[in-house]
């Protein structure tokens, strides 16, 4: 038996809510990932994202990491902390990259945290 499954056995016999027993990179199939346009301000590249929440509690938080690049080239990688995402609801948030005009980012939930 896996170390994953086997903590997860153990957990549900205690009953521990899913979401709780569940590692970070599990929880993440039941989150999505939503990213905006890419857009430009005075100080930097600016992405709009949003997670929507499929299971069943509400997530403490999730981290949103996003590398940019500008004409091809790696540009830099910012994050944000979107708190609180209720189960069925969305969060949103904005990651900014300070200095550098992006052209296209890609986002991924890097983590999470279930409530304590």
């Amino acid at each position: 038996m896996k170390p994953n499954a086997f903590l997860l056995a153990a957990l549900a016999l205690a009953g521990t809510p899913f979401l709780a027993a569940v590692p970070a990179g599990a929880a993440e199939s039941a989150l999505e990932l939503h990213q905006g346009e890419i857009f430009s301000d005075p100080v930097g590249s600016v992405m709009n994202v949003s997670v929507t929440n499929g299971t069943q509690a509400t997530l403490e938080s999730a981290v949103v990491n996003c590398d940019f690049t500008a004409g091809s080239k790696p540009a830099g990688s910012a994050s944000v902390t979107l708190y609180n995402i209720v189960a069925g609801t969305k969060g949103d948030g904005q990651v900014h990259l300070m200095g550098v005009k992006a052209d296209t980012a890609t986002c991924a939930i890097t983590s999470t945290t279930p409530p304590q």
